[in-house]
């Protein structure tokens, strides 16, 4: 299992480079700065892992772990630029999304990171604690970000559809492994987590790849249309009205 994902995580290696060198050339790349600042860290920081892997051998057990438990964290970027790309058009709104998304994100980090690094004993258990709950909390974020983008209209298009579809495989994955691992100890973590992490990681960069080849942008919305039982019009109006008093409060 420890070869088959070492190949599996090397093949998504590759997949990272190649989303990097598209997004670069095709200028995707600014368009979703915080999503490729995630990209751009998970590539340097598997090279790192790889270097140290055949260089210092005795120190990857430490150094992954400590790469992994980052990474956690890091993943709520991802989640940022999609209610970036959501509420692009309402700024303020925007930076209201991005303040909460962030906020949850340092308050896991207080709560499961810091317990994680000083507990003396019992440790893989927290890990697998803290590891569950975070990415249940991303899917929490996920399917919220999701009924807001549906409730207001907002198509999505090709390439904040697949940063969900990508990123939603990828916490699901995460969810049915480390519940898994909880429920049934270490033994069977042991056996498929070389495996199923690095391959919902693949699948995820794969569908990315795939979603951000070529820059599609959001398809605006039509003047008149049914949004959940109300007239675009008004769910516009709503939108901008709420934008300017949150930006009004802002401001004070």
């Amino acid at each position: 299992m420890y070869i088959l994902g070492m190949a599996i995580s090397f093949f998504g290696f590759v997949l990272l480079g190649l989303l990097i060198l598209r997004g670069t050339r095709s200028h995707v790349f600014r368009l979703f700065p915080l999503f490729y600042s995630y990209i751009t860290y998970i590539f340097c920081g598997t090279l790192a892992m790889y270097l140290t892997l055949w260089l210092k051998p005795q120190k990857y057990a430490t150094a992954y772990w400590i790469y992994f438990l980052v990474t956690i964290l890091a993943e709520f970027m991802v989640l940022v630029e999609i209610s970036d790309q959501i509420f692009r058009s309402y700024p303020a709104i925007r930076y209201l999304g991005r303040a909460l998304t962030l906020l949850i994100a340092a308050s896991l980090g207080g709560f499961y990171i810091l317990p994680t690094i000083l507990q003396s004993t019992g440790r893989t258990e927290t890990l697998f604690e803290f590891t569950l709950r975070a990415s249940v909390t991303k899917a929490i974020i996920l399917a919220v970000l999701f009924y807001l983008a549906r409730h207001y209209g907002s198509r999505l298009g090709r390439n904040v559809g697949g940063l969900m579809l990508g990123f939603s495989i990828y916490v699901g994955m995460n969810i049915a492994t480390m519940a898994g691992a909880k429920a049934f100890g270490e033994g069977l973590f042991s056996q498929v987590f070389w495996f199923m992490v690095p391959l919902s990681f693949v699948l995820c960069i794969s569908i990315w790849t795939l979603s951000l080849w070529e820059y599609s942008p959001i398809p605006e919305r039509r003047s008149v249309a049914p949004v959940m039982g109300r007239d675009s019009k008004a769910v516009v109006l709503e939108l901008t009205r709420f934008n300017s008093e949150l930006t009004k409060f802002l401001h004070k």
